[in-house]
């Protein structure tokens, strides 16, 4: 797999999601709300035989929504956490067609709150499990 036009994949996705800023990289700075696909903690090869699957367990995509003190905030990651309808990073990206990877499972999803450039951001972090053929 190539680790670029997963991410990027995955963010052309996202971008279907209406008022949903999409970055399929980690970006300098953002405008909430948004989702960012960033680097994963690892990729593993030759899952089967003969180079069959290569697997990347935790790419990971942040969805900034804005200040954690602001009830829009809770409003809006709540739709983004729901497990289904048509703002959930779930239901979107695994409902996804790809053609860089054959399939996606979105395992988890975390909470915190996330400053990027001096801003912080009520922030859900979903984890999504990947694995496609290797090259």
């Amino acid at each position: 797999m190539d680790l670029g036009a997963v991410m990027q994949e995955i963010a052309d996705e996202l971008d279907t999601i209406a008022d949903l800023r999409v970055y399929g990289y980690p970006a300098d700075s953002v405008n909430a709300p948004a989702a960012i696909v960033t680097y994963p903690g690892e990729l593993t090869y030759d899952g089967s035989y003969g180079r069959g699957m290569d697997r990347i367990p935790d790419l990971t995509v942040v969805v900034l929504v804005g200040k954690v003190s602001e009830r829009t905030a809770r409003d809006r990651i709540s739709q983004y956490c729901n497990g289904s309808g048509s703002a959930s990073i779930k239901a979107v990206v695994e409902a996804g067609t790809y053609t860089e990877f054959d399939t996606v499972r979105v395992a988890s999803v975390s909470f915190d709150i996330v400053a990027i450039a001096a801003v912080e951001y009520l922030a859900a972090t979903f984890t999504l499990d990947i694995a496609g053929q290797g090259a």
